[in-house]
């Protein structure tokens, strides 16, 4: 049996621990980390893929580009970093459960909800530094 998944407003926004960017607004988000400092870069960490960047850090830290997602922790999906204006339209401990039986890779999981929905592991997310995100970009 599946079940049909759609993502809603939230009606209280979650507190971004993450930022993230697929595609052109990856590469944007690339080039907006490269204008940091590397007193500011020391406060994140990231996950790329060949279309994905994902920042987390405190929220205060975290850089803004047109077109990025912020992502944050529901209580009830500990182990998801959830779009933080948007919840799903089934109880999150359950729409957890289930991302958690396919997921790609160990937790915690960033769930993109875009055009075409990701799930990315970020928990072996780096240290950000100049030369690996020159080289990513």
């Amino acid at each position: 049996m599946s079940v049909s998944i759609a993502f809603v407003s939230r009606p209280l926004p979650l507190e971004a621990v993450a930022v993230s960017g697929i595609g052109e607004v990856a590469r944007r988000l690339a080039q907006r980390l490269l204008q940091l400092s590397n007193t500011d870069l020391s406060a994140l960490r990231g996950v790329v893929g060949s279309e994905v960047l994902i920042v987390l850090g405190p929220a205060t830290s975290l850089p803004w580009v047109d077109g990025v997602a912020y992502l944050g922790h529901d209580p009830a999906a500990p182990r998801l970093l959830l779009p933080t204006m948007l919840r799903p339209t089934v109880a999150t401990d359950i729409f957890e459960r289930a991302v958690l039986r396919r997921a790609p890779g160990p937790g915690p999981l960033a769930v993109l909800w875009a055009a075409v929905p990701r799930i990315v592991s970020v928990a072996e997310a780096l240290p950000i530094d100049h030369d690996r995100l020159l080289a990513w970009a």
